[in-house]
């Protein structure tokens, strides 16, 4: 795989990481409107660390999936953003794993082993990601060290 689809890829599964969470949180939301009972003061918001983890994973999908973009941002800021979501991605496929061995063979665990294989896809990019940003020089040709 190269340097620039490692990139591509990464971008892609952050941006379906992002989704997934708007989704799920829009989806128990609704839910939560139909019970009839009040829900506790609180449970109706997105709490703000998962927030913040959504806004950090758009930005890294987009550093990733946008080399103009990256080029533009300074070094520092990049590097933060794409160390944080890697970070938060080693999360993510601890507590996958976690929960994989927990519930043995069942259907779940599939999805599991889907969330581990993405989040270090996107590790990877990330680390990635830290080097020069992807992209084509001049003339057209790729960039070095793509």
């Amino acid at each position: 795989m190269t340097s620039l689809s490692l990139r591509r890829a990464g971008a892609s599964v952050l941006a379906l990481e992002a989704a997934y969470v708007l989704f799920m949180y829009v989806a128990f939301a609704v839910a939560a409107s139909e019970d009839p009972e009040p829900a506790p003061a609180g449970s109706g918001s997105l709490p703000v660390v998962e927030a913040a983890a959504v806004v950090l994973v758009i930005c890294a999908a987009a550093l990733l999936g946008l080399p103009v973009l990256a080029k533009r941002v300074p070094a520092l800021i990049r590097a933060v953003v794409l160390l944080c979501t890697a970070a938060v991605q080693l999360y993510v496929v601890r507590a996958a794993t976690a929960n994989a061995l927990e519930q043995g063979l069942e259907p779940d665990a599939v999805l599991n082993a889907l969330m581990v294989l993405g989040a270090l896809v996107a590790t990877a990019a990330c680390v990635l990601g830290l080097r020069a940003p992807a992209g084509r020089t001049a003339a057209g040709s790729p960039a070095a060290g793509v």
